[in-house]
């Protein structure tokens, strides 16, 4: 409180205030229930798509729902580049775990060693893309030649994710056209676009349910969540892998 005015002061905000002003983020981003929606139905999507790929690979169903996982990831790479307080350190932890989750990935999915580069090396490529626009065009050659998951297709994807946040008519349009020749050629990728209402859902604050959360404006992000998704995806790629040695007949 103000002794001469009366006017109760906010140590905290006033202090947030300074570092932006200064140029700096502050320690700590608001929890946004809706990105963790989206992060959830991304998970999940991508554990049903691998159990698919490496247990069940007679059932189309499951690698149908596993084509939500990419565009929902890769839009959340976009939004994690805006909210990132370095986004150096974003790109340096997407390609340690690149590198790590690279065993159990061929692994789990009877791979060659370097047959196809796991999806976190099209992540990180994608968000250097993002934060360098002239390697667009690079990025799409390497992850093609290298072979990387989801190839050029991916980092184009992840490019237009960021159309798609600054401009929804545009982005859409630009997402299906990229997706289009998937319906003329049968390929299941073409499912991916089913992500895109989800997406939209996001854009328009409709999974914002718990108002609670969404209302309490202090209320910080736990630091355990932001490394979830990199610590899950190599550990569900070893117990996949565990199931397929342990349990063959699957």
């Amino acid at each position: 409180m103000c002794p001469n005015c009366g006017v109760s002061l906010d140590t905290r905000a006033i202090y947030e205030d300074l570092r932006m002003l200064e140029g700096k983020a502050p320690t700590r981003r608001n929890f946004d229930q809706g990105r963790e929606l989206l992060k959830i139905v991304a998970i999940v999507s991508m554990t049903v798509d691998h159990i698919g790929a490496a247990l069940y690979p007679g059932c189309m169903f499951l690698r149908i729902v596993g084509r939500l996982a990419f565009p929902l990831f890769s839009y959340l790479l976009v939004l994690g580049m805006e909210s990132t307080r370095n986004a150096e350190h974003y790109l340096t932890r997407l390609s340690a775990f690149a590198l790590i989750s690279q065993v159990p990935f061929y692994l789990a999915l009877g791979l060659e060693p370097l047959g196809t580069l796991n999806v976190f090396f099209t992540l990180s490529l994608g968000l250097a893309s993002l934060l360098q626009p002239w390697l667009i065009l690079p990025s799409l050659l390497i992850s093609q030649f290298l072979n990387f998951d989801y190839g050029a297709y991916g980092i184009a994807l992840i490019v237009l994710m960021l159309v798609l946040k600054e401009n929804t008519k545009n982005g859409i349009l630009a997402i299906v056209l990229l997706n289009a020749p998937f319906l003329l050629v049968s390929d299941i990728q073409i499912f991916s676009l089913l992500a895109l209402p989800i997406i939209l859902l996001y854009k328009g604050g409709h999974l914002d349910i718990n108002t609670k959360v969404r209302d309490r404006g202090n209320s910080s992000y736990p630091a355990w969540r932001k490394y979830l998704f990199y610590i899950y995806y190599p550990v569900h790629l070893t117990i996949i892998y565990l199931v397929k040695v342990f349990i063959p007949k699957m």
